[in-house]
């Protein structure tokens, strides 16, 4: 199931112009960033980035799944011929 919401995830993404900028903007801003760094600092910064984007993909997925079961739920409702709210309580 998680496969499957992943796919259907990237059929219906769409992705603004201005997300693009904002990335690059953040890569070029870890890379200024490293270069002032450590070696020892530079593999914690990068592993703090890449643990930020696995964090962030996680959240975007189940915020596209929450959205995908509440449009199931209202597609269902609305498709019963005798809906009864007190009965779904």
């Amino acid at each position: 199931m998680y496969d499957y919401m992943k796919s259907l995830q990237q059929q219906f993404e769409s992705k603004p112009e201005y997300i693009q900028d904002l990335k690059t903007e953040v890569n070029q801003t870890h890379k200024e960033l490293s270069a002032r760094l450590e070696k020892e600092d530079r593999r914690l910064l990068l592993k703090l980035v890449d643990l930020e984007d696995a964090l962030r993909c996680e959240a975007t997925l189940h915020s596209f799944v929450s959205g995908y079961r509440l449009a199931c739920g209202i597609h269902r409702e609305l498709s019963e011929e005798q809906y009864d709210f007190d009965r779904e309580e």
